[in-house]
């Protein structure tokens, strides 16, 4: 009993947590986030106008562009319920954070006595990473959610012996594809560690899976492609390590100790490996898979980030908590810690330095260390903030025609504005301006520029002749007004005659 109390608690806490600091977080979504918010506005529309023709019209006017629809849908859903706001698309999170609880908790009771399962089930929830990530517009919490729910059902299929458990794990995986297309590096190593006896089930619940994606994957082959090469070239532009080399290894290690569970829960985590290595206990082996083959398909992305990783999670989580089994002692400190890490992250200690560096890792447009904390997430995710970043206000004062856009700031970027521009309806179509293209740029009817280009480290700048030429040509491109923002960047918007 003590253990569903304690899950229902963490449940509550990290519910309440969210809702308080969304409800003071006025700071607009940016990058990914926007994209994804984009994505479920369309997602919403369609199914406004077409109703359940919708299904068809998402795979084949491609609304969620890169990214599989289930997400989107997710999001669209709630806004039908509860309105068209940036808080509920972040409240919808709260699912996914219900999942993953209670699916860790199933794996764990599988493992360990039900305490000991509850406590894998709060790490992975409590993990920096993934409170930073439950607070955001963004695929990568519900991908972790949804492989932890998949990998539970395929355990609960006794290696595809039963026949029910197959199609319910085939509709989980059908489910995970249509979520975010790295969700089979996850499972494909312990779903054929199961498969070996029981062939038969397994290829029924492959099948069930391939048909329920395909509508959405055949359409999509030609964005991925793109897709995929952009990745490749952000990866490069941002210094990643290769594929395949020692610095992608090292990369996600280092990225699981400084950004995702920090140095104390690191250490538990290593505990934890050597106690279930002497165990060579078999029931282990799909937990080992489902690391190796997650971490083995990361490293065929150029682009590194740790939220790719956070699929991991639930099996690092699991592993971590054999180390306090038993030990009732060591556990009413990991409660401590993981509150007061929540805190740290969620809400800011102004009294503590804002990171504590314990190794500097390899430089690049990005540079990833090891931490023994960091109480943000490269100043982009942390503790809520109440800014006007002004992306309304310009789109009021435009309202229609053609917006030409210069900087590429976090919150003050272009999918940013694509996101707002469809949010509030608005005729407004927007021109990311990138490279010095003088009729492209003279073709808007407003253009905004940055006076410093204060751009993010992982933010294409802009050709600083696009600066030059709109600055020193006053007879065409005239200030309408200047605004600061809260980076500190002061901004202007120019009428263009």
């Amino acid at each position: 009993m003590r253990h569903r109390i304690l899950l229902a608690a963490a449940f509550l806490y990290l519910a309440l947590s969210n809702v308080i600091w969304i409800a003071r977080d006025t700071r607009p979504p940016f990058w990914d986030m926007a994209l994804h918010g984009t994505g479920a506005l369309r997602v919403y529309n369609a199914f406004a106008t077409q109703g359940i023709g919708a299904l068809a019209a998402i795979p084949e006017q491609h609304l969620t562009g890169y990214y599989p629809p289930l997400y989107h849908t997710v999001v669209a859903a709630a806004w039908a319920v509860f309105g068209k706001t940036v808080a509920v698309a972040r409240l919808a999170n709260l699912v996914a954070i219900a999942i993953l609880l209670l699916t860790v908790y199933g794996i764990g009771g599988l493992l360990f006595e039900p305490l000991t399962a509850a406590i894998a089930s709060l790490l992975v929830s409590f993990y920096p990473l993934m409170l930073w990530l439950s607070r955001e517009t963004i695929i990568d919490y519900w991908v972790t959610a949804m492989v932890a729910l998949a990998i539970w059902t395929l355990l609960k299929t006794q290696g595809f012996s039963s026949v029910r458990w197959s199609i319910v794990f085939g509709l989980i995986a059908g489910l995970g594809m249509l979520t975010k297309w790295t969700f089979p590096f996850f499972v494909i190593l312990p779903a054929l560690w199961f498969a070996r006896r029981h062939w038969i089930n397994a290829l029924l619940a492959a099948a069930i899976a391939t048909v329920l994606t395909a509508c959405w994957y055949v359409p999509a082959i030609p964005d991925l492609v793109r897709f995929f090469r952009l990745n490749t070239a952000g990866g490069v532009f941002e210094g990643d390590p290769g594929r395949l080399s020692w610095g992608a290894i090292v990369f996600y290690l280092r990225a699981l100790e400084g950004y995702q569970l920090f140095l104390p829960l690191f250490a538990a985590f290593a505990a934890g490996a050597v106690l279930v290595w002497k165990k060579h206990d078999e029931r282990w082996i799909p937990i080992a898979l489902w690391l190796l083959g997650g971490w083995l398909g990361l490293l065929l992305f150029q682009n590194k980030d740790p939220r790719y990783s956070a699929p991991l999670l639930p099996a690092v989580a699991l592993i971590t908590a054999a180390a306090f089994e038993r030990r009732r002692a060591l556990t009413s400190s990991l409660f401590v810690l993981l509150v007061c890490q929540h805190y740290l992250v969620s809400f800011g200690i102004r009294a503590l330095p804002e990171s504590v560096v314990l190794m500097k890792g390899s430089e690049g447009q990005l540079s990833w260390n090891w931490n023994l904390y960091t109480q943000s997430h490269f100043g982009l995710w942390g503790k809520p903030a109440r800014e006007d970043w002004k992306i309304e206000h310009v789109l009021n004062t435009v309202r229609t025609g053609r917006l030409g856009l210069v900087p590429d700031i976090p919150r003050f970027d272009s999918q940013a504005f694509q996101f707002y521009i469809e949010l509030m309806g608005l005729p407004v179509r927007l021109n990311r301006i990138g490279v010095f293209d003088e009729p492209s740029i003279r073709a808007n009817d407003y253009v905004l520029l940055a006076e410093k280009d204060l751009e993010h480290a992982a933010s294409f700048a802009p050709d600083q002749r696009v600066n030059r030429f709109i600055m020193g040509r006053p007879d065409i491109f005239r200030v309408a007004e200047w605004f600061p923002l809260p980076n500190g960047d002061v901004i202007r918007l120019y009428k263009v005659q």
